[in-house]
């Protein structure tokens, strides 16, 4: 599948795609799950909190500059009918995982009771992943949409 696309897009395999797409949303999500555990007298885990969210951000960064983004986020009239298929699906798969990480937030904190009090950094923390999470969803999902019919058998 070869894309029209502008030179501004960085001509990335799926592989690299999908690749760098898990390691976004491992280092995002690893931030925002270090965090509660940040103390005084603790560096290492700032370090660490710190290190996952530069690789996340990065690794975001290269996803949505990839030419799977700008088919991801392309209009109609500039991908052909099995790119636009593909691009739907990516768009399910994203709203699906958008719609499970705001019902396990929302589980979370009914579950937690009034133990849980979700203070507004950590609600912000928790809209900032998920903002920069669903920007790329679409190019990595379409991206292991893309493997997925590389590896299946030939009909």
């Amino acid at each position: 599948m070869k894309p029209k696309r502008s030179a501004a897009y960085l001509n990335l395999s799926p592989r690299a795609v999908q690749r760098l797409f898990q390691l976004a949303l491992t280092g995002l999500w690893g931030w925002f799950a270090l965090k509660f555990f940040l103390a005084e007298g603790k560096p290492a885990t700032l370090v660490a909190s710190a290190l996952c969210l530069l690789t996340g951000v990065v690794a975001a960064i290269l996803v949505f500059l990839s030419d799977l983004s700008f088919i991801a986020h392309a209009p109609e009239q500039d991908i052909d009918e099995y790119q636009l298929q593909q691009r739907n699906r990516a768009y399910l798969a994203t709203l699906r995982y958008g719609c499970g990480a705001i019902a396990l937030a929302w589980l979370a904190r009914t579950v937690g009771g009034p133990r849980a009090v979700v203070s507004a950094p950590v609600l912000d923390n928790f809209l900032l992943v998920l903002f920069l999470t669903l920007l790329i969803a679409p190019a990595g999902f379409l991206a292991q949409r893309l493997l997925a019919d590389e590896e299946a058998p030939a009909r």
